[in-house]
C-alpha cells in the first residue's frame, strides 16, 4: 500500500544498559586515547545519529569487545526487528521458533527468531552464537565477516565461487570455511585489514577480536552498503524463469528481480514462489538491493470491498485498480482484476477504460482477485431479513438475508448509525433475528437502520436449551420437526404461573408456548416442570469419575450431581466447560432438579 524507506536504529547490546546519549565530542576515552583516533569519525557518526551511545560515566569504551550475542543483536536491528512495519513479521517470527529458543537461555529472543525468520541464520547455527558456553565470548573478526555476509543475503553467491584468491599474508590462519567471506567483505568495504606484517604484507587478523571501535566503523560502512527498504503491494505476476515477481504499489508496477536466497513466506510459514498468487497483497522487502523476503501476511477472503478509484492501471496484459478509503484518502490498496472480471457502470457492462478517478466502486473479491468492479451510487440502500448482528470485531456488520437467500454483511459506520425499530427509536442491541430491515449506507458504510418485526407464537416440546456467549437458544420440536430459535435478552418466562422464573429453569422435554417477535422469543409459558432447585456457592471438590461436585454455601458443603446433559459454561470466556476442567475455589450458580431428593445440575454457570 505504501512504499516505506526506513533504517533500523542500531543498538549494541551493551549499550542498552545506558540511559544517556553522549556525543562523541564528550567521550573523553575517545578524545585522549590517540590509538582509536582513526575510529572517531565513525564513532562520531553513529553517536550523532543515536545509533550508538555512551555510557553514563561519559566513556564509550573503544576498545571493550563485542560478544556473539550483541553482535546478532546488532545484524537484527539493522534488519528492522524494532520498527513497525515489521512487526507481524517479528509476531510469526517469535510463535514459529519459540519451541527451538526454548532449548536456550537467552533475553533476546525476539531479535533471534527475526534472523532465523529472515533466513540470515539457521536453527543449526544457534549453538554457535546463543548457548550458554558460546553467547558471551568475543566475536572474532572472522565470524564478522561471515554474519555480515550473511546479512547482505550473499551467502550463496560466496559459497558457489569454486575458488578464492586471498591477499591478506596470513590467510593460513584464517579458516579454510571462512576465506570466501572475508573476501566479499573486504570487496565490499565493510572490514579491511589490520596493519601488515614484519614483511609489509597486509594481515587479515582473523582471530583477533572485534573491537566497539572497529563495529562502529563496520555498522557505518554498512549503512550505505545495506540499504534496507520494504515496499508493500499486490502481486501482478511471477516469472521463475526469468527470476522476477512484479508488484503493483500505488498503481504502479515494480518488477523485482529474485534470488536463490530469496525467501517466501505465507502466513509466516516457508513456501515456494508458485506459492506467492497473483492478486495476493505483500511486503517485499530488499537488502543491498536484493529481494530478501516476499510476505504475504494478510488473507483477503471472498468479500465485497468499497472505495473510490485513486488510479487504474492496464499493462503486461494485467489490470490494477488502487481504492482509497473514503473516510481516509491516505489509506490505499491495489487490487488485480481476474482476466474475465466483469466492469459495471450504470448498471450496464462497460469496459475498464472507463473507470475514473473518484468513482465510488464496489469490488467483489474472489479467491484474491477483483472478479466485479462496479460503479456504485455514494448512497445505496439493501433491503432484507435481519440474519445477525456481529459485535466480536473491530466493526460492528449487520448480516441480512435477501429474497434469493443470500447473506451479506455490511459494515456499520463509526460515526454512528440512526436506528428505528416499528417507527420507534432504538439502538442496534434492540434489533431481533428475522426483522425486515432497510439498510442505508454510504460510502458502503451503514448509517441508517429502519426494522419492523411480526408477532408471531408458537408451542411445542423443548427438544434442547443453548447456553453461549451470544445468548440462550432453544430448539422446539412440533409434529417431528426441530426449530431453533433465539431467545431475547429481555424474555419473560412463566413456570407453573410463577413470573419469576429464568430459562435457567427450563429443561429438555418441557412443554412451552412461545410469544416470537420475528425470529425471537420474547416469552415462554411452561407448565408441569418438575420442581427445581438453585444454589450458588464456591467449588470445593470436583469429582469426574462418579460426576460429583461439591459447593459450599455459607459454611454448608452441598453435593451436586453432574451427568452428561449437564451444561457447564464459563461465563468469562463464555464457553461450554467439562466437569474434570472445572477450577476449585470458582464460584458457581447451579440450576437443577432435586426430585429425586438429590440436587441433579442442568445448568452450572461459572463466574
Amino acid at each position: 500500500m505504501f512504499n516505506k524507506k526506513f533504517l533500523s536504529g542500531i543498538l549494541s547490546a551493551a549499550l542498552l544498559i545506558s540511559t544517556l546519549t553522549v556525543s562523541a565530542a564528550t567521550f573523553s576515552d575517545v578524545e585522549n586515547d590517540p590509538t582509536v583516533a582513526w575510529a572517531k569519525p565513525y564513532i562520531t557518526e553513529m553517536s550523532e545519529k543515536g545509533y550508538i551511545k555512551g555510557y553514563e560515566d561519559g566513556t564509550f569504551k573503544p576498545n571493550n569487545t563485542i560478544s556473539k550475542t550483541e553482535a546478532l543483536i546488532l545484524l537484527s536491528r539493522m534488519i528492522g526487528v524494532n520498527d513497525d512495519s515489521f512487526a507481524d513479521s517479528v509476531e510469526f517470527a517469535m510463535d514459529e521458533y519459540s519451541s527451538i529458543l526454548s532449548s536456550y537461555s537467552t533475553n533476546y529472543g525476539k531479535e533471534v527468531s527475526f534472523l532465523l525468520y529472515t533466513g540470515i541464520l539457521k536453527s543449526s547455527e544457534l549453538d554457535n552464537y546463543i548457548s550458554s558456553t558460546n553467547k558471551n565470548k568475543a566475536l572474532k573478526r572472522y565470524e564478522a565477516a561471515i554474519l555480515l555476509t550473511k546479512l547482505l543475503g550473499a551467502e550463496e553467491e560466496v559459497l558457489t565461487n569454486a575458488f578464492v584468491s586471498s591477499s591478506y599474508a596470513d590467510t593460513v590462519e584464517i579458516p579454510d570455511s571462512a576465506r570466501a567471506y572475508v573476501e566479499y567483505v573486504k570487496e565490499k568495504g565493510i572490514m579491511q585489514g589490520m596493519g601488515n606484517n614484519a614483511a609489509g604484507d597486509p594481515i587479515f587478523s582473523p582471530n583477533t577480536n572485534v573491537t566497539r571501535s572497529q563495529m562502529a566503523k563496520m555498522l557505518c560502512t554498512l549503512i550505505d552498503v545495506i540499504d534496507l527498504s520494504a515496499q508493500t503491494g499486490t502481486v501482478v505476476s511471477t516469472d521463475s524463469f526469468n527470476e522476477t515477481i512484479t508488484v503493483t504499489i500505488d498503481g504502479s508496477d515494480i518488477v523485482n528481480e529474485i534470488t536463490p536466497a530469496t525467501k517466501y513466506k505465507v502466513n509466516g510459514e516457508d513456501v515456494e514462489l508458485s506459492a506467492i498468487k497473483r492478486g495476493m497483497h505483500v511486503k517485499v522487502t530488499h537488502i543491498a538491493g536484493k529481494v530478501a523476503l516476499v510476505e504475504n501476511q494478510v488473507v483477503i477472503g471472498d468479500t465485497v470491498i468499497y472505495g473510490l478509484v485513486a488510479t487504474t492501471s492496464e499493462a503486461g496484459g494485467s489490470k490494477t485498480v488502487t481504492i482509497a478509503d473514503a473516510n481516509d484518502s491516505k489509506q490505499k490498496s491495489t487490487y488485480v482484476l481476474a482476466d474475465d472480471a466483469k466492469i459495471r457502470i450504470s448498471g450496464a457492462i462497460d469496459v475498464f477504460g472507463k473507470i475514473k478517478a473518484n468513482n465510488y466502486v464496489a469490488l467483489t473479491i474472489e479467491n484474491g482477485l477483483v472478479t466485479t468492479l462496479e460503479v456504485v451510487d455514494k448512497t445505496t440502500t439493501a433491503y432484507g431479513t435481519l440474519e445477525s448482528v456481529d459485535i466480536t470485531g473491530e466493526y460492528t456488520i449487520i448480516n441480512v438475508e435477501d429474497a434469493d437467500g443470500n447473506v451479506k454483511g455490511y459494515e456499520v459506520s463509526a460515526d454512528g448509525v440512526d436506528v428505528s425499530r416499528n417507527s420507534l427509536s432504538a439502538s442496534i442491541g434492540d434489533l431481533m433475528i428475522g426483522d425486515s430491515i432497510s439498510l442505508r449506507m454510504t460510502y458502503g458504510k451503514v448509517t441508517k437502520i429502519q426494522a419492523s418485526s411480526k408477532n408471531n407464537s408458537n408451542s411445542g416440546t423443548i427438544n434442547y436449551i443453548k447456553h453461549s456467549v451470544n445468548g440462550t437458544t432453544i430448539g422446539i420440536e412440533a409434529n417431528g420437526e426441530v426449530v431453533d430459535y433465539k431467545v431475547n435478552k429481555s424474555v419473560k418466562v412463566v413456570v407453573d404461573s410463577s413470573e419469576n422464573a429464568t430459562v435457567f429453569d427450563l429443561r429438555p422435554g418441557t412443554d412451552i408456548d412461545v410469544s416470537l417477535q420475528s425470529s425471537e422469543i420474547v416469552k415462554i409459558e411452561a407448565a408441569g416442570v418438575v420442581a427445581k432447585s438453585q444454589l450458588t456457592g464456591i467449588v470445593k471438590t470436583v469429582n469426574a469419575t462418579y460426576g460429583l461436585m461439591i459447593i459450599e454455601d455459607g459454611g454448608t458443603e452441598y453435593d451436586v450431581y453432574v451427568n452428561s446433559n449437564t451444561k457447564i459454561i464459563d461465563s468469562v470466556t463464555g464457553r461450554t466447560v467439562l466437569l474434570k476442567n472445572v477450577e476449585k475455589n470458582r464460584t458457581a450458580s447451579v440450576t437443577g432438579s432435586n426430585s429425586s431428593g438429590v440436587l441433579e445440575a442442568s445448568v452450572i454457570v461459572l463466574q
